[in-house]
């Protein structure tokens, strides 16, 4: 590995920065909207909204014109997304790999989707032996960009925030890296534009995650 930034404990964000889920989560959503009788929305206008938990992806996509059925559109969702969340969704190029060099590292995930989806689609793409601790977007009571969930992996770990790096595909990401002192990487494959990952301002834009090994030691 070359020489580089120092860090005990690698974050990563999980939908767009490990998983691409984007065709699951566009079936689900579009169940959603079939169920209360109002028109799909396409790949493209979902994971636009993906990233701040279900109940403003389902806000999102429902509209300013549809607040009565939020409760019941984000319950069809999470009953498609549970029996679903596998079907399409697989490892970005490079991941498995870049987890296994990284392996005598302290790893972790914070993402803001629910914990239990979470946790279903690591075990089930074979990842969730990497990560010493797991929070999903109902793990604090604060989620992403607010800084809470990575003072809670520094605080449970003892890792300083100037020896993290949380690594991720949008701005909410880069947020809470900033807010909670944290080295920001940003990835431009995932569920974002590459513009808007790098109008962010991380700290380092990667174009492929096996990138990461340049640069953290």
């Amino acid at each position: 590995m070359k020489a580089g930034r120092r860090v005990d404990i690698i974050i990563f964000d999980l939908d767009g920065t490990l998983a691409d889920t984007r065709a699951d989560l566009t079936a689900a959503v579009n169940h959603a909207l079939e169920r209360l009788t109002l028109p799909p929305l396409s790949m493209e206008q979902v994971c636009r909204d993906v990233g701040d938990g279900v109940h403003t992806l389902l806000s999102r996509a429902l509209g300013s014109n549809h607040v009565e059925v939020l409760e019941a559109g984000v319950g069809f969702f999470r009953e498609y997304y549970a029996a679903h969340l596998l079907d399409q969704t697989r490892l970005y190029p490079g991941v498995q790999e870049t987890l296994e060099l990284f392996r005598e590292k302290r790893q972790a995930i914070v993402t803001n989707k629910p914990l239990a989806f979470t946790m279903r689609i690591l075990e089930g793409l074979g990842i969730e032996r990497y990560f010493e601790m797991v929070l999903g977007g109902d793990s604090t009571a604060n989620r992403k960009p607010h800084p809470e969930p990575a003072w809670k992996v520094l605080s449970t770990t003892g890792v300083e925030n100037r020896l993290a790096a949380m690594v991720g595909d949008s701005p909410t990401d880069i947020e809470m890296a900033k807010q909670a002192g944290i080295y920001s990487v940003g990835v431009t494959y995932g569920l974002r534009p590459a513009a808007v990952v790098q109008a962010a301002g991380p700290d380092l834009l990667l174009d492929d995650l096996r990138e990461l090994q340049q640069h953290l030691v």
